[in-house]
């Protein structure tokens, strides 16, 4: 597998064309790609999304140093590579570590791009799958040159299936990814268009620490693209559709942030 080209012509799509004619369920979401752009946050939006982010980061690291935290406070978000303070980056952004307040969620919903989700999915909420007590709005950092920031090639219906997360009868998912900061031809994210129709099974292991799924291609070619949207450009992709993080380049860190949408599965 090598990532080629730039994901091209996949939008934005008007948000009552996500299903392409089809009733809305998870396995129609998308099309022939499984995947598609949406409507961007505004500037100010955006703005606001990196304050929220930039204010979690600094309460992570008071719980472990004042130095740390008064660091990150003094850089810019995409500068937070350049933190030269003795931090321990894996607890300062482990998986709770990264999931916004309920507050911060709550003002981000209130934000332009979810009337496009709701003029898409209808009656819609966001997941829940460690079970905090609200909705997830999770981010991620990923700094220059640093493979231990980025996980492996997966389908986001295997972390499910592994660890038995429950999705309510008649319910479907998708998910959103949102560039917040760093520069996307140097970054971003790996997808395989059409690749949530290839029978693909998966094995688990341990590497370095972490959950690693391991796709068991049996032959199948899969062709990975880079999603280069501008900061605030979501893609929206299938939940069986195969992604990963890009290694990032150049000087500023990568910061993004995902969110799964739940939705009533349409009988047509």
């Amino acid at each position: 597998m090598q990532e080629v080209s730039p994901l091209r012509d996949i939008g934005p799509i008007p948000p009552q064309d996500v299903f392409f004619g089809a009733p809305r369920s998870e396995s129609a979401f998308g099309g022939a790609a499984g995947l598609l752009q949406g409507r961007s946050f505004t500037g100010q939006e955006l703005e606001r999304i990196r304050e929220l982010i930039k204010d979690q980061l600094i309460q992570n690291a008071r719980a472990l140093s004042s130095k740390a935290a008064d660091a990150i406070a003094d850089q810019p978000l995409d500068q937070y590579h350049r933190i030269t303070e003795n931090h321990d980056h894996g607890k300062l952004l482990s998986k709770l570590g990264r999931i916004l307040s309920a507050e911060a969620v709550n003002e981000i919903k209130q934000m332009s791009f979810f009337d496009y989700v709701r003029d898409a999915f209808g009656p819609y909420y966001l997941s829940d799958e460690e079970n905090i007590g609200h909705e997830q709005i999770c981010f991620r950092v990923v700094r220059p040159d640093r493979r231990e920031d980025v996980g492996s090639l997966h389908r986001d219906s295997w972390f499910w299936d592994y660890f038995a997360f429950p999705v309510p009868e008649g319910t479907s998912r998708v998910k959103i990814w949102v560039p917040v900061c760093g520069a996307q031809s140097q970054a971003g994210l790996l997808l395989a268009p059409g690749s949530h129709r290839q029978p693909l099974g998966y094995r688990t292991d341990t590497i370095n620490g972490k959950l690693t799924f391991l796709p068991e291609m049996n032959g199948e070619e899969i062709k990975l693209q880079r999603f280069e949207g501008n900061p605030g450009d979501p893609v929206l992709f299938n939940y069986d559709v195969l992604h990963v993080g890009g290694m990032t380049r150049g000087d500023a860190s990568r910061v993004s942030f995902e969110i799964t949408v739940m939705f009533k599965t349409e009988h047509g």
